[in-house]
């Protein structure tokens, strides 16, 4: 069975919250001192930002201010103990979404059961969790139900079937929540994080792109508000509908190869890698459908996620394999740059481009890729 995963989102808010310039945590954990230390670590526009400070009688202080909310960690470090790699390290810690607010943090004895106070983003937080946590809850009640399962229930199609089915439900019911929120709190941050929690596999960036332009102008130009819009557009270039980027990489031989090239017959262009165990079942499907439909204007271009120490296993899967269709790759492995262009995250990806150089079609596999074909070359399937 496919594995029920439990996501979780993380929350924060109001993108509004406080006139002030900067930001100041205040935090008393006991009465510790030397040499404990505190730890605040920033993700600022992509770089991590750190500062510290010692305790003094159970006290630190950190000040500074940021343009807009942005993830943080308190961790304290009780003593001078090394960090020895390989060996499991009790880290006292919480994560924040830091704004500029006066934020007092209290605790007996550590940072993980401290109280927090003053910190707007922080309450926000919590009632989004406490929101969404009931949809969450049904998820671990699927998982927990399939685990209690003896194993000739695992292995029964028509259980895995429906556990799936009440699965997707429950997707639908979380994603019908995070939208409902987006719509009531346009001005809040944590709008801006429910949306991007949506933005997985397959989302549907021509809609979530509405969703975005209905958020305060605020939240849009913020650092991850731009990071969200980044992601939407380029997940948009391969919505099914709009035209395929056009690409050039070499083959095996080093010769350039365009996407271009194809344009006049419907082509799939195949993101595959030799290590890729799922990737070399599919071939055997991709070599019947080649050989029956290349005659009637079907190509596959295949790009391999490889990298150059990897180059003799990529030549060697495609011999093995048997495909004959044309390969080629920059092996530059999760780099390659029609991966990137393409937004691929995961292998086996497809994507099926008709000869006006439209995407029509995308992760077409074994059956599927078979239906959809016999249906444009109205053929029955052999």
């Amino acid at each position: 069975m496919k594995k029920i995963l439990l996501t979780s989102l993380v929350a924060v808010c109001s993108l509004v919250v406080s006139a002030q310039t900067g930001y100041v945590i205040k935090g008393q954990i006991g009465k510790l001192g030397k040499p404990a230390k505190a730890y605040l670590l920033i993700n600022k526009e992509g770089k991590q930002i750190l500062d510290s400070t010692n305790l003094v009688n159970g006290f630190f202080t950190f000040k500074g201010s940021v343009t807009s909310p942005l993830e943080a960690t308190l961790r304290l470090k009780h003593d001078l103990a090394v960090d020895t790699p390989g060996k499991r390290v009790k880290i006292d810690g919480i994560s924040i979404i830091l704004g500029n607010e006066n934020i007092i943090i209290t605790g007996k004895d550590s940072l993980k059961t401290a109280v927090i106070k003053g910190s707007s983003l922080t309450d926000e937080s919590r009632k989004v969790d406490d929101y969404l946590r009931p949809f969450y809850a049904k998820y671990e009640g699927l998982n927990k139900e399939f685990a209690a399962q003896p194993e000739s229930k695992k292995q029964d199609s028509q259980y895995i079937q429906d556990l799936e089915k009440r699965a997707k439900q429950i997707e639908k019911e979380i994603f019908d929540a995070k939208m409902a929120y987006i719509k009531e709190n346009p001005t809040k941050y944590m709008a801006m994080m429910a949306l991007n929690s949506t933005l997985g596999p397959g989302f549907d960036a021509i809609e979530m792109e509405k969703v975005f332009q209905n958020l305060s102008p605020d939240l849009k130009e913020s650092y991850f508000g731009k990071q969200v819009a980044d992601r939407i557009a380029t997940f948009k270039k391969t919505q099914e509908g709009v035209d395929a980027t056009d690409f050039s990489q070499p083959d095996v031989d080093g010769k350039m190869v365009k996407l271009s090239d194809y344009r006049g017959k419907y082509v799939l262009i195949d993101f595959w890698a030799s290590w890729c165990a799922p990737c070399r079942r599919e071939n055997p499907n991709l070599v019947k459908a080649y050989e029956q439909y290349k005659a009637k204007g079907f190509e596959i271009l295949g790009v391999s996620m490889d990298k150059a120490t990897d180059k003799v296993k990529w030549l060697k899967a495609i011999q093995d394999d048997k495909l004959s269709w044309k390969q080629v790759g920059d092996l530059k492995g999760w780099d390659n740059e029609a991966g990137v262009l393409y937004e691929v995250k995961a292998i086996p990806s497809n994507f099926l481009i008709d000869p006006s150089g439209k995407i029509i079609a995308k992760d077409l596999r074994g059956q599927a890729l078979d239906d959809k074909l016999t249906a444009i070359f109205k053929e029955p399937s052999k």
